[in-house]
């Protein structure tokens, strides 16, 4: 793996370093994709320990606590890891974004918490117990934003293969001796807060300065990392706008029947996410320097990886669905085959729009994306108002197809069509 820090790496950007570009560029890949792969395999396992264990209420409530924390979580971390991983010129010192960071945690913690207060029973401290392992990971998050950018990928996977294999040990333990979720997520959260201290802020120390030099400029920070920040959130509250619906129309059961099914295409997606995301400062890089054939070539590779594994998800699906989800959830779960091949088709312009999106950032194009966002939000928001009801999932899948076609062609118009500031990739 290339670890020299980006100062440097500039230099030879158009000379040797280019032929080195997809080795390097492969290397890091292999941590990356592994630290997706366990994440993926973590999470997999946790719902399907919730679903032998408990029930499909418990897999449902495990589901929309996900969905709740998911858009308050994204919207407070104001986009700083990718604006770290990105920031070629170091327009802003680290200790700006530390100081960002932890103010963003104490809002994320507040807002989960208010928001469990409107959540009967056991529902609402299951929920708290979710915004606080996902407050330890938005605390990790800012240390692989600087693993990220000095291309120490090596160390972002390992941290998060550790704080999965830990997450799924104390989960699993707890499930297995008491049968209680919200116990089990209180563990997970422990071992998240173990690997955030004595691995993420450990190594990350040393490669920051946390000295202060000149003024302060979180301010400017913020504004410069809202609009991406707001674009994200507008993507993640998007997406689970039809589990919201779901819930409210078929009930807590069936949005856990839902919740399954889409995990097994948000595990494909989660590597689509690793590549792009190891690719995603090499592009900001590549536009720095407009060297436009090799941000075009990454590019391609990108998208092609995104049509391969997207067709591989309806393969599977046609051949053997049902079989498949009998083997890792239980019977019950294999009379939704219907559902899962549409969920297997709504994987091209799932996979593709995050590619794309990740483009968009590299090209600090932070604006376009939110108004993408905005446009997905609308259509995603009236399909669902109109046609989930009481009836059958497939409903479901089509509003879910929807907002990743508009996402798709949107990102691509943008791409195509919008330059980008100081683009030169003619």
């Amino acid at each position: 793996m290339n670890l020299t820090p980006i100062s440097v790496t500039l230099t030879p950007l158009r000379t040797g370093f280019g032929r080195i570009a997809f080795k390097g560029l492969a290397s890091g890949t292999s941590w990356t994709l592994a630290a997706s792969v366990s994440s993926a395999l973590s999470q997999w396992l946790l719902l399907m320990v919730t679903a032998k264990l408990g029930s499909s209420e418990m897999v449902g409530q495990l589901a929309l606590s996900f969905a709740i924390v998911a858009p308050i979580q994204i919207l407070t971390d104001m986009a700083l890891r990718p604006s770290l991983a990105t920031d070629a010129r170091s327009d802003f010192q680290f200790r700006d974004y530390l100081e960002l960071r932890a103010l963003s945690i104490v809002v994320m913690v507040a807002a989960v918490a208010l928001a469990a207060l409107f959540r009967e029973g056991g529902a609402g401290l299951i929920l708290l117990a979710v915004g606080l392992q996902k407050a330890a990971e938005s605390a990790s998050d800012l240390w692989f934003g600087v693993f990220q950018r000095e291309e120490r990928l090596s160390w972002m996977g390992q941290s998060v293969v550790l704080r999965s294999a830990a997450a799924s040990v104390a989960f699993v333990g707890v499930m297995l001796l008491s049968q209680n979720l919200l116990f089990a997520c209180l563990a997970g959260f422990a071992a998240r807060i173990a690997v955030l201290l004595f691995h993420d802020s450990a190594r990350g120390l040393d490669l920051v300065d946390l000295a202060r030099v000149g003024p302060r400029r979180v301010g400017r920070l913020m504004k410069t990392s809202l609009p991406l920040a707001m674009g994200l959130f507008l993507m993640s509250f998007t997406v689970n706008i039809p589990r919201y619906f779901v819930e409210k129309r078929m009930g807590i059961a069936t949005l856990g029947v839902f919740a399954a099914l889409v995990y097994v295409f948000q595990a494909g997606a989660m590597l689509v996410d690793a590549v792009s995301q190891t690719a995603c400062a090499r592009l900001a890089r590549y536009h720095l320097m407009g060297d436009g054939a090799s941000f075009r070539r990454i590019v391609l590779k990108l998208i092609y990886m995104a049509l391969a594994a997207s067709g591989l998800g309806v393969a599977v699906a046609l051949a053997g669905g049902s079989t498949l989800l009998r083997l890792i959830y239980s019977a019950a779960f294999a009379n939704e085959a219907k559902t899962f091949l549409w969920l297997s088709v709504c994987a091209l312009p799932w996979y593709c729009s995050s590619v794309f999106g990740y483009v968009l950032v590299a090209r600090r194009q932070m604006m376009a994306l939110f108004y993408c966002q905005v446009a997905s939000l609308a259509a995603t928001l009236t399909g669902s108002y109109w046609f989930i009801g009481d009836g059958q999932l497939s409903d479901a899948c089509r509003i879910v197809f929807l907002t990743y076609a508009v996402l798709l062609t949107l990102y691509a118009f943008c791409l195509w069509r919008v330059p980008a500031a100081g683009e030169s990739l003619k």
